[in-house]
């Protein structure tokens, strides 16, 4: 089953593009669930719920944290707990740490995955001290931002730490990136609680989708 890990709509700041509208950008383009992971915002769950019944299509609710040492994609088994909807441990990004989200998403019995650890896109990047981080569940070795160099270098850190390494589009402002990464996993997914298990389990995998005959133009690496 493909799912998208990284997906952000017109709920996070800089994003204009709507729910309904990625969900169809990931039918068509053969993804079959997204987990929603908006800017340090969690989103009105009822109405991600009435966009995902009406398409008819699975979205996961986590949140992507701007920590002061890096970036993570929290991953709750419940998102209706006020813990996770109301982000308590948010004590501002320059205090927040990603040991802090890790250890509360332990107690939800939820999941951190380290996103795209060594791209630079104005916050702070984890980088090798994702080598010096626990409990992590996955790496982003497949981000929809253009910089090979940093997936490569993230695709090694999980290779070297013995983590599952996962993909998603990113989406883009106007949801350009959707359909370009996604994650296999090797079971069904199609609510909350599933996902967390699978995502615990540890079977799945970044997969880069091409249409037919396309061949991906890699930039430079840098030295």
């Amino acid at each position: 089953m493909l799912i998208d890990l990284h997906v952000h709509t017109n709920f996070s700041d800089g994003f204009e593009v709507g729910l309904a509208d990625v969900i169809e950008r990931c039918k068509a383009r053969g993804v079959e669930a997204l987990l929603l992971a908006e800017c340090d915002v969690v989103p009105d769950l009822a109405q991600v719920a009435a966009i995902a019944k009406a398409a008819n299509f699975p979205v996961f609710i986590g949140v992507d944290v701007d920590a002061s040492d890096g970036r993570l994609i929290a991953v709750p088994r419940d998102p209706t707990d006020p813990r996770f909807r109301e982000q308590r441990w948010r004590k501002g990004d320059s205090d927040t740490t990603i040991s802090e989200v890790v250890k509360v998403m332990n107690e939800l019995d939820g999941v951190a995955l380290a996103a795209h650890p060594y791209m630079d896109d104005g916050g702070p990047a984890l980088g090798d001290r994702i080598f010096r981080m626990r409990g992590l569940g996955g790496v982003e070795v497949l981000c929809g931002v253009d910089d090979d160099l940093a997936n490569d270098l993230a695709l090694e850190a999980a290779a070297s730490m013995g983590l599952p390494s996962f993909g998603g589009s990113d989406t883009g402002p106007d949801g350009q990136r959707v359909g370009i990464y996604a994650t296999a996993f090797a079971s069904e997914v199609r609510t909350q609680d599933e996902l967390v298990v699978a995502l615990k389990d540890g079977s799945f995998w970044a997969v880069e989708l091409r249409t037919a005959g396309a061949a991906k133009k890699r930039s430079p690496r840098r030295h």
